[in-house]
């Protein structure tokens, strides 16, 4: 795996950018583009995951869509969809998902919506909820409230929507601009409004492809019947949260920095962050389409972040720095995004020496004298950028896994470059994997290889109970196997972003495709093949008696199941495997050197 070294600023700057295209107007106007009566020409937008999970779904659809230097074309409409079954995956696209499940239940097929893993475990119960009382057919293909999901609807019936403002604004988003397929609809949201600029935005992209909401103070929403979208063209205004870190970076290393292209009307939620800069009493202004700050340093503030949730982190990077205590509310829906970023926080400032404590709604950080510090990403863009901002001001800042920031912001390491902030790239120490059937040798030749090569040992299926606090054969009788596999891939995926590891894996691990995917990010992985005879011989007494290995089937005999099990699994093994070891007639020690002689 890659690490970004960061190499900070010497001294302040006043250097001139371009911030690119927003992703969240992109993505708007890619979906109003796909319901739109004409074909539509979007200048200026955001190439990155998260916009190409859209486009690959409208395509999956049959949505034709142009891809050019500056411009999307999107060429025809929903008119051409199928009535046919689709697959369509939003990969890690939250906005990806619930847009298009909106979607699906106004256009003909069935559709099965699904993503990653991590956009798996996030909630969509409440728009699921409201699109079935407007007629919806949808159905959960695993857990109740979370994607996957099938919808064989195709026609809804306008009615008053009630939904939970509290959760997540792409529902209310979602719902508003399918609205007009439905007739007179009006939507009335219960509690607060979280992330209302999203919605701001939403409501300005229908407007700008002809079609007016009446929002009362964002507890009603009138839609009103016999509306159409019909745009030609649309033009994506540039990213404030992307120009956030820029000027989190001004602020920090008292740097003048100016950004073109930007709008000092616009909607976006993350404009506010200019007013938290600016109440750490740095100096901002706007002229011309651009945007000027004069870095003054920060200092501590008390923050409600209701309304620009996706600041969190980099203002919890600048309140690092600030001597004194920042207190910042609102912190809840950063729990359900693409990881628990208030834990990520937490954890990541602590290695940096900073202090925090954080309850539901308010994370507190005890800002002083950071420390230089390896960061975990988690797989989240945002912590990426946000704790870049901290490498810009001291020596020795490290991003673990920095090409996850191609999810909203491809170039973000090229223009940090362009400003004088370089970047080192160095490699992380590999782990060695062991995978393969229960009986292969994975668990002792593993200790010998830690032994030989200093590496420290984690047995994937030891950690598991003693997390567990139970055997796997208590595990699996009073949960069940799935169960059981569910909390080994969390065990992987706490494990597999380590480095300089020896790992033995339980003989399941291979089938589910997140863990070899999570193990392979940093780790060889390699096969000990052993045969059926082998197996046989070595587990024939012990499946269904020891604690440590339950029976995997109902086959009468110990050599039946191992033979069905290797059946299912050698396949996955080999196309899992870095190095194939054939284990038959070798010694433990004998295969740790086999191995040694092949990967060093």
């Amino acid at each position: 795996m890659i690490i970004h070294k960061i190499l900070p600023l010497t001294k302040p700057i006043n250097k001139t950018l371009t911030i690119p295209g927003s992703k969240s107007y992109t993505n708007r106007a890619l979906f109003l583009a796909a319901i739109s009566s004409n074909p539509v020409k979007i200048i200026n937008p955001l190439i990155s995951d998260d916009t190409l999970a859209m486009i690959g779904c409208l395509k999956k659809l049959g949505i034709q869509i142009s891809i050019k230097k500056n411009s999307f074309e999107v060429l025809n409409n929903i008119m051409s969809i199928k009535n046919q079954s689709y697959n369509l995956n939003a990969n890690e696209s939250g906005t990806t998902l619930r847009f298009i499940l909106a979607l699906s239940t106004i256009i003909p097929g069935v559709k099965t919506l699904y993503g990653e893993e991590g956009l798996n475990k996030r909630p969509i119960g409440e728009l699921v909820a409201a699109l079935q009382k407007l007629g919806a057919n949808i159905k959960y293909l695993d857990k109740k409230g979370y994607p996957p999901v099938q919808v064989s609807s195709s026609k809804l019936r306008p009615e008053t929507i009630k939904i939970k403002g509290s959760i997540s604004s792409q529902y209310i988003s979602a719902l508003l601009m399918i609205a007009p397929f439905l007739g007179e609809v009006k939507i009335e949201i219960e509690g607060n409004q979280i992330s209302k600029p999203y919605i701001d935005m939403t409501i300005k992209a229908m407007k700008q492809f002809g079609v007016n909401v009446i929002n009362e103070k964002y507890k009603k929403y009138f839609i009103q019947a016999n509306q159409k979208y019909a745009a030609k063209k649309y033009t994506i205004e540039a990213d404030y949260s992307s120009a956030s870190y820029f000027l989190a970076i001004a602020a920090l290393t008292k740097s003048n920095i100016t950004l073109r292209n930007i709008n000092p009307e616009s909607k976006q939620a993350d404009k506010k962050f200019i007013k938290i800069l600016e109440k750490m009493d740095n100096k901002i202004k706007f002229a011309n389409n651009q945007l000027t700050i004069a870095g003054k340093g920060v200092k501590p503030v008390n923050i409600d972040m209701t309304d620009c949730p996706d600041q969190i982190q980099t203002l919890a990077v600048l309140a690092a720095f600030a001597q004194g205590i920042t207190k910042i509310s609102s912190i809840q829906s950063l729990r359900i995004k693409e990881t628990d970023r208030v834990a990520a926080l937490q954890k990541e400032l602590k290695k940096m020496g900073i202090k925090t404590s954080a309850n539901t709604n308010t994370l507190i950080i005890y800002g002083g004298n950071p420390q230089p510090a390896k960061i975990e990403t988690y797989g989240d863009h945002r912590m990426a950028m946000s704790f870049a901002v901290a490498g810009a001001k001291i020596a020795g800042i490290e991003i673990v896994d920095p090409d996850v920031v191609s999810k909203t912001f491809p170039d973000f390491w090229k223009k940090l470059n362009s400003i004088g902030i370089k970047i080192k790239i160095v490699s992380k120490k590999k782990n060695i994997v062991l995978i393969g059937m229960r009986g292969s040798g994975k668990t002792i030749v593993a200790k010998i290889l830690s032994k030989k090569m200093n590496k420290r040992f984690l047995e994937l299926d030891e950690m598991l109970v003693k997390k567990m606090n139970m055997n796997i054969t208590q595990i699996v009788k009073k949960h069940s196997w799935n169960f059981f596999r569910d909390k080994e891939s969390e065990i992987v995926k706490q494990v597999a972003d380590g480095e300089n590891l020896i790992i033995s894996t339980g003989g399941g691990v291979v089938t589910r495709p997140e863990n070899i995917e999570a193990l392979k990010r940093n780790g060889l992985l390699i096969f000990l093949n052993a045969s059926v005879k082998t197996l046989s011989e070595r587990m024939g007494e012990k499946i269904g008696y020891d604690p440590k290995m339950p029976a995997l089937t109902n086959k009468k005999t110990p050599k039946a199941e191992i033979t069905h099990i290797f059946n299912q699994r050698e396949k996955l093994y080999k196309q899992a495997a870095d190095q194939i070891i054939e284990t038959d007639g070798k010694t433990p020690g004998q295969l740790a050197n086999l191995i040694l002689s092949k990967i060093i």
